[in-house]
């Protein structure tokens, strides 16, 4: 029954329905980018270390035989190790390895240096990369926090949207109160009137939320391909790659459905709450508690002008909404803006500086 009361009420409030499919439409484009655009940031910050330093994850150094090195690779949870040429001389051989499980590196390398006989003082990390994986050393106090950065910016941009899209909800389900007051009273349950509520935000979102996800990782690509073009010029720094991976879009996807469900669910708690004789009245129509004459509106725009001032006093609630709304998602997203370009300057001026060095 509440199916079909669903399936019919979007048919015959398309302009409401539209609203709704607009706004989920934009809140999973907008995660969509963000979340790629991290990916594809974290993606080439490996890359940029990896072809910088090497892909190393624990390095250990002493006098002994290169038939130690078969022994380091039998040890468990080594990946790879391989003899560094480079740093290596006659009397100290440098040995880079590579684990299976590089979150263990902390707790294996003061092993294996055991192991070897030399001390933990001949073991380093490749710290710059392991902090990528947000793998840091248990003894450091004060660690990076760039996965905590971008958390927060992810829920600055969610409560945001959450705040954009329960309006429209809010603004779809309250032109439904006197509605939903008539089926109370014959006895409908406030659960059932919040399940057939969520029910038509969901019918209603999936779609936009698919299609909002992939053009965001479409936009990902156009963002990744303009800044090539872009930094084409910048000495020394190679080009990135786009890359998108199964589990970004999973948290792409899920955190869109969730912003959706409960910018659905705040304004079908506050409906389902109201009593049959209050929905049947529908009191909670937008009416100023005392009304005002405003003299200067009155005085540079007549009647009308002071119908505006009242009409705009009246809904100052969901003004204030929408202004929080936008000031939250300008934030989040200047703030991860500003973050990505101080990154790619504190990467670009080393470059430059060794491009500059021959010729000084």
């Amino acid at each position: 029954m509440w199916k079909d009361y669903s399936i019919g009420f979007i048919k015959k409030n398309r302009a409401s329905s539209v609203s709704v499919l607009v706004a989920a439409f934009i809140s999973a484009l907008f995660l969509s980018l963000l979340c790629g655009l991290f990916y594809n940031f974290w993606n080439y910050e490996i890359e940029s270390v990896v072809l910088e330093e090497g892909n190393w994850q624990g390095r250990i150094s002493g006098a002994f035989e290169e038939d130690k090195v078969s022994e380091i690779e039998n040890f468990a949870n080594v990946k790879t190790a391989i003899i560094n040429e480079d740093l290596s001389d006659d009397q100290t051989l440098v040995v880079d390895i590579c684990f299976d499980n590089m979150r263990a590196v902390y707790q294996d390398m003061p092993l294996i240096a055991q192991q070897l006989g030399v001390p933990e003082t001949s073991v380093s990390y490749h710290e710059s990369l392991l902090s990528s994986y947000f793998i840091n050393d248990p003894q450091d106090s004060n660690p990076p926090l760039l996965m905590a950065f971008y958390l927060f910016v992810l829920l600055l941009v969610s409560v945001s949207l959450i705040l954009i899209i329960h309006n429209s909800f809010a603004v779809s389900m309250n032109a439904r109160v006197h509605q939903f007051g008539i089926f109370s009273s014959i006895g409908a349950t406030p659960g059932q009137i919040r399940t057939c509520l969520l029910q038509e935000a969901a019918m209603l979102c999936v779609i936009p939320v698919l299609i909002g996800s992939f053009v965001g990782i479409a936009l990902t690509f156009g963002a990744i391909q303009a800044v090539n073009i872009l930094a084409d010029s910048i000495v020394g720094r190679h080009e990135a790659a786009f890359a998108y991976h199964p589990l970004v879009f999973a948290v792409t996807i899920l955190t869109s459905f969730l912003t959706v469900l409960i910018s659905a669910w705040l304004p079908a708690r506050k409906l389902s709450k109201m009593t049959p004789l209050e929905a049947i009245k529908n009191t909670g129509e937008l009416q100023l508690k005392r009304r005002k004459k405003s003299r200067i509106l009155a005085l540079l725009f007549g009647t009308e002008g002071e119908l505006a001032g009242n009409a705009l006093k009246a809904q100052k609630k969901s003004l204030r909404t929408a202004t929080l709304s936008l000031t939250l998602s300008f934030l989040g997203f200047a703030l991860m803006l500003s973050f990505l370009l101080s990154l790619e300057s504190v990467q670009t001026i080393p470059i430059l500086n060794a491009a500059r060095m021959p010729g000084m």
